[in-house]
């Protein structure tokens, strides 16, 4: 009876340890890089080897604000590149996805979420590239004047080379006047705290306190729907060192999942 009672036990502890681990690879993380990043870089290589230690499978698409695509798609039309990378995540077995993204890639996840359904969750680190928060930066609104006036003129789909700002750093980049218009114009659709009352399934968002694109952040997140699994850290740091600092935060908050 007791080496009957022994193996039951076993089993039982057994089962328990097989269903914990289903448990962590039957969800998928889709992480988004920032604004000329590019997938598995340092901002956000730690994040991503952190979430696949813990179990979890990850996708890292390389997106159309990268280094090396830089503004060869309109803002919506990445989704498209998130629609990939969760067909691999659920080809690989995940049966629930979070879409995760730093910078435009959190504002990416944010828009994600609010305009698809079936996702689990949302993890937003230091979310940014709000057209809003460039209004006082005049040689990026001089180049969102010039595409205003490109498009306006019939000339939307026509190339020319603008300015945009990247956490302060300006750069320039040739591109279409629409496109550039989809990640700049604050009536666009990358002025993401409009969308934010649309973003009903969990978000966790985190924030540095030393990030200069996150001085809003308690009031933007405030205006997403009520749901008792939003969380907003706030963590020390600046904007690039948000993953970092969201390793502990998003490996408790998946696990509430």
């Amino acid at each position: 009876m007791g080496s009957r009672r022994q193996f039951l036990c076993g089993l039982f502890v057994g089962l328990l340890a097989a269903g914990s681990a289903r448990a962590a690879t039957d969800i998928g993380v889709v992480v988004l890089h920032g604004t000329q990043g590019m997938p598995g870089t340092v901002v956000t290589a730690r994040f991503e080897a952190a979430l696949r230690s813990a179990g979890y499978l990850v996708q890292t698409p390389e997106m159309c604000w990268s280094r090396n695509r830089i503004y060869d798609a309109a803002f919506p039309d990445c989704q498209r590149d998130i629609d990939a990378a969760i067909a691999k995540l659920q080809a690989a077995g995940a049966r629930r996805i979070v879409v995760a993204g730093q910078s435009e890639g959190g504002n990416a996840a944010l828009n994600y979420a609010a305009s698809h359904g079936g996702l689990a969750g949302v993890i937003a680190l230091a979310p940014a590239g709000n057209p809003f928060a460039l209004a006082h930066n005049p040689r990026v609104q001089q180049s969102v004047a010039l595409a205003q006036q490109m498009a306006a003129g019939g000339h939307g789909n026509d190339r020319a080379s603008f300015t945009n700002s990247n956490n302060g750093n300006d750069f320039s980049v040739n591109t279409t006047a629409a496109i550039f218009l989809s990640f700049t114009d604050p009536q666009g659709p990358a002025a993401f705290p409009r969308i934010l009352p649309k973003v009903v399934v969990p978000v966790l968002w985190v924030a540095g306190d030393a990030d200069r694109s996150q001085t809003n952040a308690d009031a933007q997140f405030a205006t997403l729907p009520a749901n008792a699994r939003n969380r907003l850290v706030h963590v020390g740091g600046p904007h690039l060192g948000t993953p970092d600092a969201a390793v502990g935060p998003a490996l408790e908050w998946l696990k509430q999942l």
